[in-house]
């Protein structure tokens, strides 16, 4: 099981607050598991970051818990830090975060 630290930030407008929220309240992040990694394009990642309530079919029925562990999906594109989606079954980044810690 590959977990990571992260503090989820739910309905976030864009990555700033994202970054902004996790740096504001790092005692918030939690240990989630990586249930699944997507490799992104630099247009998809850009997306993300600009627009986390916008339809990603990637994201669809993904996210939630399984087994008492919170589940997220791995963002990851080339030269950027990887970012943590819990779509929550849905469609787009309902909680949205980066990794915090070691």
């Amino acid at each position: 099981m590959k977990t990571v630290k992260t503090y989820l930030i739910r309905k976030p407008e864009d990555i700033d607050e994202v970054i902004s929220m996790s740096e504001r309240y790092p005692e918030r992040a939690k240990e989630v598991e990586i249930a699944e990694t997507i490799e992104l394009t630099a247009r998809q990642y850009d997306c993300i970051c600009k627009y986390p309530f916008k339809d990603y079919r990637f994201l669809t029925g993904k996210g939630g818990y399984k087994d008492g562990y919170l589940q997220v999906v791995e963002l990851t594109c080339k030269n950027k830090q990887p970012l943590y989606a819990n779509p929550e079954g849905s469609s787009y980044c309902r909680y949205l975060g980066i990794k915090l810690g070691d």
